[in-house]
C-alpha cells in the first residue's frame, strides 16, 4: 500500500505501476475511500474492499495486490489499515519538501472547493502567491486553528499532510519499519525509473521492460471560477465517489459514460485553464519552513535518513 502523501508523486506511480504485468491495483479507481470515510468500514466490512477493488484479482495469477492513495494519511486510517492487513504488507511513502507540497496542494485544491471561499476569493483578486502567504499567516497564526491541524486533517490538508513523521509514527503502531519505503519526491523526478524499479524490488516484484516510465501526471492546470462554483465542484465530486466508488457504477458502461459526460459539464462550468504562474513569496517560504522545522528533524530521526538539502531553502 502506498499510503501517500498528497501532491508528492502518487498519481505518477499510480500510472506507471498500472502497467506492469505483475502488479494488480484496485479496480476501477486509484483512490478508494473506504478507509477515509469513517462510517464506511464498519459499516461495509473487509470483505465489501476485497470484492469491490480486488474482485478479479486471483493469487494463482501471481500478480502483487495493491493500492496508492494519498488520503491513507488521514485521520483514523492507520488504525483501520492496522486492523485489517497483516505486519507483512509492504507501506510506501512519498514525501516532498512540505513548503512546496503545501503551495502545489493550495492551488491544486483551491479550485476543488476544499478551502474556504474567501480564500478562493482573495485569491482571484490578489493572485496565488499573495493569497497563499495570507492564508499560511491566517492559518499557522491562530494557536486555535494550529491545533486542529491534525485533528481536521480534511479542513486543513495543505498543513496536515506535510506532517509526515506524526503520520508515519500512526503506521509504526501496526507495521515494522523494515517493512516501509520511504521516497524523496525531488529524488524521484532526478530519475524517476531507478526510484519505481527501487520500489519495484522492495515489493519484491521483478522489473518489467514493456512499462513507460516518462509519465507525470496530476498536475495542476486549472482554478477555480468562483468561490460559489468551487464549492459546487465540493459536492460535485462526493456525488461521483458515491456512484464510482461505493455503487459501482462502472459495471453498467452506457450509465458510466453519462455519467461522466455529465461530470464533465460540471467540470466545464466549475474550473477554468490556470493562467496564474506565479512562484510562492520567499517569505512565506521561511514561515512555512519555520512551522515545519521540528517535524522535518524528527522525520530524520525517524525513518534514519537525511531529507533532501533542497528541503528548508529560504529562496
Amino acid at each position: 500500500m502506498c499510503i501517500g502523501f498528497q501532491k508528492c508523486g502518487t498519481t505518477s506511480l499510480y500510472d506507471i505501476l498500472r502497467q506492469h504485468k505483475k502488479i494488480y491495483l484496485t479496480e476501477g479507481v486509484k483512490e478508494p475511500m473506504f478507509y477515509r470515510v469513517p462510517l464506511l468500514r464498519p459499516c461495509l466490512g473487509k470483505k465489501w474492499y476485497e470484492k469491490r477493488y480486488f474482485g478479479r484479482f486471483r493469487p494463482e495469477s501471481g500478480q502483487t495486490p495493491g493500492e496508492i492513495n494519498a488520503g491513507l494519511s488521514f485521520r483514523g486510517c492507520a488504525d483501520k489499515i492496522g486492523r485489517d492487513f497483516p505486519k507483512e504488507t509492504r507501506l510506501i511513502f512519498l514525501m516532498r519538501d512540505p513548503a512546496d507540497r503545501c503551495y502545489s496542494a493550495y492551488k491544486y485544491f483551491l479550485p476543488l472547493g476544499f478551502l474556504p471561499c474567501r480564500t478562493v476569493k482573495d485569491d482571484q483578486k490578489r493572485g496565488h502567491a499573495a493569497a497563499f502567504d495570507r492564508y499560511v499567516h491566517r492559518v499557522l497564526e491562530s494557536p486555535v486553528k494550529r491545533r486542529q491541524i491534525m485533528r481536521r486533517r480534511l479542513k486543513y490538508l495543505c498543513f496536515s499532510q506535510g506532517n509526515y513523521a506524526r503520520c508515519i509514527e500512526e503506521y509504526l503502531r501496526y507495521f515494522p519499519k523494515e517493512n516501509m519505503k520511504f521516497v524523496f519526491f525531488e529524488e524521484m523526478v532526478q530519475n524517476q525509473q531507478e526510484s519505481v524499479e527501487d520500489i519495484l524490488e522492495f515489493i519484491r516484484v521483478e522489473k518489467d521492460p514493456e512499462v513507460n516510465y516518462n509519465v507525470k501526471s496530476n498536475e495542476s492546470i486549472f482554478c477555480a471560477v468562483s468561490p460559489l462554483r468551487s464549492k459546487i465542484m465540493y459536492g460535485a465530486q462526493g456525488i461521483y465517489h458515491l456512484f464510482m466508488d461505493f455503487l459501482h457504477l462502472g459495471r453498467c458502461p452506457a450509465a458510466t459514460r453519462a455519467f461522466r459526460r455529465g461530470f464533465r459539464h460540471i467540470l466545464t462550468f466549475c474550473i477554468a485553464p490556470e493562467t496564474d504562474r506565479s512562484k510562492m513569496f520567499p517569505r512565506t517560504r521561511q514561515f512555512l519552513n519555520r512551522y515545519y522545522k521540528e517535524e522535518t528533524a524528527r522525520l530524520e530521526e525517524l525513518i534514519g535518513r537525511k531529507v533532501p538539502e533542497s528541503w528548508g531553502r529560504t529562496a
